[in-house]
Formats: C-alpha cells, sequence, structure tokens
C-alpha cells in the first residue's frame, strides 16, 4: 500500500511541531543524562498521536505506513536527534510482528507496540544473508549479538537465527530478556542512544513462523536501510543550516566568514550533496516495490552514497565551526556522533557498497561512482 501524499505531509508536519516545542536542544540534554537513556513522556506522546501504530493496518488503528511515510519521521528523528526506539521497535520489530507473527501473536504484541507499553529490539546480524551469530537447537537458543540498538529498554527481542535442527535455515525467534539462558550487557552508543551485547545459552523461544522468515529478514534489513537514508538526511539538513546561521554572524579580521568565496564554494558542494541524498533516498524509497534483487542493489546504493554524504557533511561542520563544533554545548558534535551510529548500523557503508557493486555486476547496471569517499 502507498501512503498519500497528504497523509506523509501531515505527518511530518505533527513530528516538526511536536520535536519544535516539546523537544529542543536543551530537553534533549536532560534525556541524555537520564538513566533510561530516552523520554517516557515522549514516547507516551508518540503512542497518542499514533506514531507508534504507523506500519499497523488501517483497521487496527494504523496508517499502514510505506518507507516514504516511514522516512518523514526519521528524517525527524536525523534532525532532532531523538533518543527513542522508534526505528528499533515501531519500525523493525512491528514490521517483522506483522511480516512473520501468527494471528495470535500479532493479536497479543501489535496492540502492546501501538500504545507503547511494548518495546521491540531486533538482534541481528549485519549480513542478513549469514545470521551467524544464534543457533537454535532442539528449541533452544545458543550464541550472542553485538549492538542491538535500545535491546537495553525492550520488553521482548526479536532474534535472528539459523534452525540447526532444518540445515541451518533462518528463524526468527521471540525472546524474553529476563528469561533463563539470556544474558544481557547494557551499554550507551557514542550518540547517547541505549544498546546491548546479548548472549544465549539455552534460552527457550517463541517461533515467528507464520511467514517466511528469510524473507522478512532480507525485507527488514532492506527497510532500516531506507530509514537510516532518511535520518541521515535530516542530520545532513540541520548541520548545513546550523553551519549556514553560524558563517552568517562569526566574524574574522572584520567581516562574515561567509563572505569568504572559498567558504561559499564549500557551502554550495554540501548543499548539493543533500540534495543528491535527497533524490537518492526517494530513489530507495521506491525501490522498496521491487524485486528482491533490485530492492536490494538500488537500497544499497542510495545507504553507501548517503553515508558517505552525511560523514562529509559533519566533517565540514565541524571544520567550518573550529574548536567550538566539537563541544557539548553545541549540537554539531552530536549530529557527528549520531552519523558515526548511522553508518555502523545494519551494515556499514563499505559493506553496501559492495553490495551495490556485485549486484550491479551481476544484472549488468551501470556502477554508481562515489564522489564522497
Amino acid at each position: 500500500m502507498s501512503t498519500d501524499q497528504d497523509t506523509i505531509e501531515m505527518l511530518r508536519d505533527s513530528v516538526a511541531r511536536y520535536t519544535a516545542e516539546h523537544y529542543g536542544f536543551a530537553q534533549r540534554a536532560a534525556v541524555l543524562e537520564g538513566a533510561e537513556g530516552f523520554s517516557a513522556p515522549a514516547w507516551s506522546h508518540y503512542a497518542e498521536f499514533g506514531w507508534l501504530a504507523l506500519r499497523l493496518p488501517e483497521d487496527q488503528g494504523g496508517i499502514d505506513a510505506d518507507s516514504a511515510a516511514i522516512g518523514a519521521v526519521m528524517e525527524l528523528v536525523g534532525e532532532r536527534l531523538l533518543m527513542e526506539p522508534l526505528l528499533a521497535s515501531a519500525v523493525l520489530g512491528t514490521g517483522l510482528v506483522r511480516a512473520a507473527g501468527s494471528a495470535a501473536q500479532q493479536a497479543a504484541l501489535l496492540p502492546a507496540l501501538a500504545d507503547g507499553s511494548l518495546k521491540l529490539a531486533y538482534a541481528c546480524d549485519d549480513n542478513p544473508a549469514e545470521a551467524t551469530g544464534c543457533a537454535l537447537r532442539g528449541g533452544q537458543l545458543h550464541g550472542g549479538k553485538l549492538n542491538v540498538l535500545h535491546g537495553d529498554v525492550a520488553g521482548r527481542l526479536i532474534v535472528s537465527a539459523r534452525d540447526a535442527d532444518a540445515g541451518g535455515a533462518p528463524v526468527l525467534c521471540l525472546v524474553e530478556p529476563g528469561a533463563r539462558g539470556v544474558r544481557r550487557h547494557a551499554y550507551r552508543l557514542v550518540d547517547g542512544r541505549g544498546a546491548a551485547r546479548l548472549h544465549f545459552d539455552g534460552a527457550a523461544v517463541e517461533r515467528l513462523d507464520a511467514g517466511d522468515a528469510a524473507q522478512a529478514i532480507a525485507q527488514a534489513h532492506d527497510e532500516a536501510a531506507v530509514a537510516l537514508c532518511a535520518e541521515a538526511l535530516g542530520v545532513i539538513r540541520s548541520l548545513i543550516a546550523t553551519t549556514l546561521a553560524y558563517l552568517k554572524v562569526r566574524q574574522q579580521f572584520g567581516k562574515t566568514i561567509g563572505s569568504n568565496q572559498a567558504v561559499q564554494h564549500r557551502m554550495v558542494d554540501l548543499f548539493l550533496l543533500q540534495e543528491e541524498s535527497r533524490a537518492l533516498l526517494r530513489a530507495a524509497q521506491g525501490a522498496m516495490g521491487e524485486p528482491a534483487p533490485e530492492r536490494a542493489r538500488l537500497i544499497s546504493g542510495a545507504r553507501a552514497y548517503i553515508g558517505a554524504a552525511a560523514r562529509r557533511v559533519a566533517n565540514e561542520a565541524v571544520q567550518l565551526h573550529g574548536g567550538v563544533g566539537i563541544t557539548e554545548e553545541l549540537d554539531v558534535s552530536h549530529h557527528f556522533r549520531r552519523v558515526m551510529v548511522i553508518n555502523a548500523l545494519f551494515g556499514s557503508r563499505d559493506a553496501h557498497f559492495q553490495r551495490f557493486a556485485d549486484l550491479s555486476l551481476a544484472s549488468g547496471a551501470p556502477a554508481m561512482a562515489s564522489t564522497c569517499r
């Protein structure tokens, strides 16, 4: 289903208005200092506004959001540096339950996901084709996962694994983080969001096997890549706007820095990267309706380019601000750290570039030149 443009714009406006009024840089600083690593009041508000039900069907109170509607939210996640588990729970967790959960599992989990009382985290490997971190043997889960985004606060975990009793076929397992045989080590990522390292030693699981697990896993990774492209675009937009405003007021030798022609050329280059990233994001969102190989090729190409573009914009923003650009008191340094995390989640920039190149060569499609290395 394709979300209509009016709905997308209303969603974008509602998120922008709420975050402008209630999630400024000072409010986020208080969230960073909190023990949970996210704002519980904000999470409740997201549920009230229906943002946690984005992926639910319309007959269950959602809007059955496509990648463009999800992207409208994720761009604001990047722009405002939101800390809540929107990607982990509302996008990926809810999507996996819908794709692979039985009718009974969906009835039990989806309402709790929509009202915010349940948070899910997706524990996976960077390469969905491998899923070598965990194995299911005799109905029990063994192995471990690293860097599980928001795994520290998740009430349930969706874990990708290989079924050792079925020739290593991919399987999705629903796991209670406090169950016997589960060890969870919580920590903070460099951007302040929570994550966890998980170890399973004969943990009991509930399988999500109503759908094709391999297909659901591949789809989830592509959805994550597109959502992260949107988040990166939000970061890029914010960094460019902040830097441009700074260059207009910061003076050296009796004139503003922005009056220097070389600096103006650098800002033009950054603006071009922003518009290229926007175009590639739209292409990646449209690719979600393509057959799996072409979908993966286009999405990985966009992910590799936008990730490199975001890193270059972040580097330039810090340099143009000078020493103040790396201080805690300025949002530029926080956006820089968010770019680092975005580029490390669900496959690195190099991994996606390699996948794009391999699929392009296999299909005979022209490769994409990268100017952001």
